[in-house]
C-alpha cells in the first residue's frame, strides 16, 4: 500500500499545462497586442487621411486661383483701346446699357470696365466681375460716322460678322454707351452694319474649315433702343462675349455668365457653374495707378471702387486671395 501510494504521487507531481490564471494572463496579453496594433493602424490611417485631404484642398485651390486669374488676365479684351485711345478713354467706366431678351427683365445695365470688385460685407467673400470678348480679330475700336436704330455706318467693318456682340460708345455731348448684336454686313457701301431685331442669317466656321448655314433670332437688340447715337464708337466682343461674375456660395466657387442669361432648372437665376468646393472666402483688391507713372506701388492697393471714368482708365491690376 505504501509502495503504490507513493507511485500514485509520483504520477501526480509529474503531470504538466497551463492552469486557468496562465490561460487569463496569456489572453490578456494577447488582447493588449491587439489593441495596440490597431491603435498604430489607425493612426497610420487618419495620418495617410489627413495627407491626402491636405493635397485635395491643395489642388482643388489651385484649380480655383487658376481658373479666376486666367479670367482676370483676360479681363478687358476686345476693348482695351478705351483706357489708352485719347479720343475713347472717357468710354471706360461707362454705365453700359445693354438687353437680353431671354432674361427676366431684358434691359440692364452694367459698368464698362475689365475688371470690378464688389466688396462683400464685413468678413464676407467678395464677388470678382470680369468683362472680356471672344473675337477673333485684332481687338482695335472702329468708328462710326452715322446711326440710326437699326444700323451704324462705319469708317471700315472688316472683322464684324453677323452674331457678333457690340459695345457703342460715345463721349460727346454726354458719355453713353449701348450694347447691339450684328444681323448683317451686306450693304453694298461696305461700311454699313445692321442690328435689327427678329431672326438672321449668319455662318458656322466647322473644325474642318468648312462652312455651314445658320438661322438665329436677334436676342441683344431692344427694339426702343434708351440712347440715340449720331457718331461714337464700337468695341467688337465676338460671339461669345463674357460677363463673368465670381462669386462663394455655400462653399462653393461659382462664375456664372451675366451677359448669356441660361436658366435651365426653372428657377429664375442665371444657372452658375460650379468651379471649386470647400471654398472659405473670396477677396480681392485694385492695383490703381494713382499718380499714374505706369506701375502698382506698394500703398496703392485699395479695395475702393474707382469713381470717375480716368480712375477706372488707371486700375492696371487686381490680386485675389482665396481661403480654403
Amino acid at each position: 500500500m505504501s509502495i503504490e501510494r507513493n507511485l500514485r504521487r509520483a504520477g501526480r507531481v509529474a503531470q504538466a499545462g497551463l492552469s486557468l490564471v496562465e490561460l487569463m494572463v496569456g489572453v490578456l496579453i494577447g488582447m493588449i497586442g491587439i489593441v495596440v496594433i490597431f491603435q498604430m493602424l489607425a493612426t497610420s490611417e487618419e495620418r495617410k487621411r489627413t495627407a491626402t485631404a491636405g493635397s485635395d484642398v491643395q489642388v482643388t485651390g489651385a484649380i480655383a486661383l487658376t481658373s479666376l486669374e486666367r479670367d482676370v488676365r483676360e479681363g478687358g479684351y476686345g476693348f482695351s483701346s478705351a483706357a489708352y485711345d485719347t479720343g475713347i478713354t472717357p468710354v471706360m467706366g461707362c454705365t453700359v446699357n445693354a438687353y437680353d431678351s431671354a432674361r427676366p427683365t431684358a434691359a440692364f445695365t452694367y459698368r464698362l470696365t475689365p475688371v470690378q470688385i464688389v466688396q462683400g460685407a464685413g468678413a464676407a467673400s467678395d464677388t470678382i466681375i470680369v468683362l472680356r470678348g471672344s473675337g477673333n480679330h485684332f481687338p482695335a475700336s472702329y468708328v462710326f460716322t452715322e446711326s440710326t436704330d437699326t444700323s451704324k455706318k462705319t469708317r471700315g467693318r472688316a472683322g464684324i460678322s453677323p452674331r457678333d456682340y457690340l459695345l457703342v460708345g460715345r463721349s460727346n455731348p454726354t458719355l453713353q454707351c449701348m450694347t447691339v448684336e450684328i444681323t448683317d454686313v451686306s450693304n453694298a457701301d461696305a461700311l454699313t452694319i445692321a442690328h435689327d431685331q427678329g431672326s438672321y442669317n449668319y455662318t458656322i466656321y466647322l473644325p474642318d474649315g468648312s462652312t455651314s448655314p445658320g438661322t438665329r433670332i436677334a436676342r441683344h437688340n431692344n427694339a426702343a433702343p434708351p440712347v440715340t447715337f449720331t457718331s461714337g464708337f464700337l468695341f467688337n466682343l465676338g460671339t461669345d462675349p463674357r460677363r463673368n461674375i465670381w462669386t462663394v456660395n455655400a462653399g462653393k466657387l461659382q462664375v456664372t455668365n451675366d451677359l448669356m442669361y441660361q436658366d435651365t432648372d426653372g428657377d429664375g437665376t442665371n444657372d452658375p457653374v460650379e468651379v471649386a468646393d470647400n471654398v472659405v472666402s473670396l477677396q480681392a483688391q485694385y492695383g490703381h495707378d494713382a499718380n499714374n507713372n505706369g506701375r502698382v506701388e506698394a500703398g496703392e492697393w485699395t479695395t475702393t471702387d474707382p469713381v470717375t471714368d480716368a480712375q477706372w482708365a488707371n486700375v492696371l491690376a487686381v490680386r485675389v486671395g482665396i481661403l480654403m
